[in-house]
């Protein structure tokens, strides 16, 4: 059962493994904080293409009376 405000997902042993080796280097407060970092690290050099994405969704919702 996750803790108050957290989801429970699955990743990979991988991701996992990293995640807790750089907690345990001290690199990161926690394995949770390691993932959430990296999660944000991800969508900010995607955001342009998030962006237009959603620009194109939006256009195409207009156009198709969605």
């Amino acid at each position: 059962m996750p803790l108050n405000g957290f989801k429970s997902v699955t990743v990979p042993e991988e991701a996992y493994a990293q995640a807790k080796r750089l907690a345990s280097l001290g690199l990161e407060e926690s394995i949770a904080k390691a993932f959430e970092n990296a999660i944000k690290e991800y969508t900010e050099k995607r955001q342009g293409l998030i962006n237009d994405l959603c620009s194109v969704r939006e256009k195409w919702n207009k156009k198709n009376g969605v």
